[in-house]
């Protein structure tokens, strides 16, 4: 699968610039690849029936267009290209006009009254800086009113390729076929829903450009997954030692649920610290973990777990926190206590709370993965909702930038896993996973995996993705129980591990 990397509309020009200058490719040889790559997407939506007209723009998007419309002009028989003037065409653009004269392929400066079934928009592409007005503004409300099929090339026109936001209008696109790269503007705000159904093609720009690059974005794929092998000659401590520490009255499930995902998913021992009025009900639940049991106060932890912790903790080489707790100064003085420990941790739920109080720690030594969710991170931030949620890819890498020894894992309906200024996304939408106790699963899993990766990056790509491909069930999405994905987390990893 071609790496699917995503950049803003400056990494995205400069890399092509480096394509042309450093490398030596012609950009007409890049443009030649864009077309014949957007040619076959396009064929495979657009039967040779339909009438079709290609809006070509000043620039080198306008000239991806001509091209486009000089590889369809032999299969489709109704076709038009609406072209700029040419004093305002790029050299790249007037050579593929010339071609399209030649060809006698129809043309004309202005929208044609006549309404077309599909409408190619190659009109501004990664390079619109500025809201869009007079001529191109009523080409682009024209064309949006016809509801015929609009296919993007690179960009919708009018969306903001770094954000996302319109630009005085924009395209509303049913198909957007994104060149060499994915632009960070079609996964943010109105970006998103002005896209339609996102495709990327590779034009040819060599990879160690996109490698090079300084933080990295990067769509999360199978290709990046390395499930850990579990060598015939491994014991149960190679796997790791975990102690998960939740529970409450009123949650005693969500580390149940934690624990069961955790030995699916391959941790070698586990033990659960919980208060003493829940661990009965735990006991009945399953066998396979053992209790640590602490005193209780009002169905959750009294203080007196702190010293426990302290005396116990040194017995394991992961700590997880936060599943089924709540929020008070237990759980906060808990939190410090793991944080100040030398072990690997794992932070969830109301243990990202409780890590806010004492946030300097989480630039610790040792590896610290944290699983919020938008309302958890702000939390845990004191960043707006708003704002995280306006770029995500902002927040995630400039925290993972901060906190150094942390992997992030943020989760909405696409997750954002980061560490040390990378991220990846993974783009998995499941509104099956809309329920309680799927995150608690996913925290199960990634103790799992750091049990078992060296690397914590990794243990959390892992996690993450195994979590999403056990959520892929042949059920009703309303249907979904916690159980199911834990029970098809066997099946999965057999299938990712061959």
């Amino acid at each position: 699968m071609y790496p699917a990397y995503i950049h803003t509309q400056a990494t995205a020009r400069n890399i092509d610039h480096a394509a042309i200058e450093t490398y030596r490719i012609p950009s007409l040889i890049l443009m030649e690849h864009a077309a014949i790559e957007s040619t076959k997407i396009i064929e495979k939506h657009i039967t040779i029936d339909k009438s079709i007209c290609i809006l070509c723009g000043p620039g080198n998007n306008g000239a991806d267009g001509l091209a486009i419309a000089r590889l369809l002009q032999t299969k489709y028989s109704k076709l038009f290209v609406v072209v700029p003037e040419v004093k305002n065409m790029s050299e790249e653009e007037k050579i593929q006009f010339q071609m399209i004269q030649n060809l006698n392929i129809e043309y004309d400066y202005n929208l044609p009254n006549e309404t077309y079934d599909v409408y190619i928009d190659c009109i501004f592409g990664n390079g619109l800086s500025r809201d869009i007005t007079g001529f191109y503004k009523a080409m682009i409300q024209n064309v949006n009113a016809t509801h015929s099929t609009i296919i993007s090339i690179d960009m919708p026109s009018g969306i903001d390729a770094t954000m996302g936001n319109i630009l005085g209008c924009a395209i509303h696109a049913d198909y957007t076929i994104s060149l060499d790269c994915y632009k960070q503007g079609q996964w943010l705000n109105d970006g998103k829903s002005h896209c339609g159904k996102l495709y990327l093609v590779d034009i040819g720009i060599p990879q160690i450009l996109h490698q090079k690059c300084m933080n990295i974005i990067k769509v999360l794929n199978e290709e990046d997954i390395h499930i850990p092998d579990r060598p015939l000659t491994a014991h149960k401590s190679t796997f790791g030692k975990a102690l998960m520490i939740g529970g409450s009255q009123n949650m005693h499930g969500a580390i149940h649920m934690a624990s069961l995902s955790a030995y699916k998913s391959g941790i070698g021992t586990l033990t659960l610290m919980v208060p003493e009025c829940i661990s009965n009900i735990l006991a009945i639940k399953s066998d396979f973990y053992m209790l640590l049991q602490c005193s209780d106060r009002n169905g959750t932890f009294s203080s007196k777990a702190i010293e426990v912790l302290k005396q116990n903790m040194n017995n394991y080489s992961i700590l997880s926190i936060g599943n089924g707790m709540q929020k008070n100064n237990v759980t906060i003085s808990l939190v410090e206590q793991v944080l100040k420990s030398d072990k690997k941790v794992v932070l969830d739920a109301d243990a990202l709370w409780a890590a806010q109080k004492n946030i300097d720690l989480l630039k610790r030594n040792e590896t610290t993965i944290l699983t919020p969710h938008i309302k958890e991170m702000s939390d845990l931030t004191g960043i707006n909702i708003t704002t995280i949620l306006s770029n995500p890819f902002e927040i995630a890498r400039d925290f993972s930038k901060e906190y150094k020894n942390c992997v992030l894992i943020l989760k909405s309906s696409q997750t954002y896993i980061a560490h040390q200024g990378n991220v990846y996304v993974l783009d998995a939408q499941n509104a099956g996973l809309a329920k309680g106790g799927s995150g608690d699963i996913l925290c199960g899993i990634v103790v799992a995996m750091l049990g078992q990766c060296k690397d914590p990056m990794q243990a959390a790509l892992c996690a993450t993705y195994l979590h999403s491909q056990s959520a892929k069930l042949d059920i009703d999405l309303a249907s979904f129980m916690p159980e199911d994905i834990i029970n098809n987390i066997p099946n999965t990893l057999k299938r990712l591990r061959s």
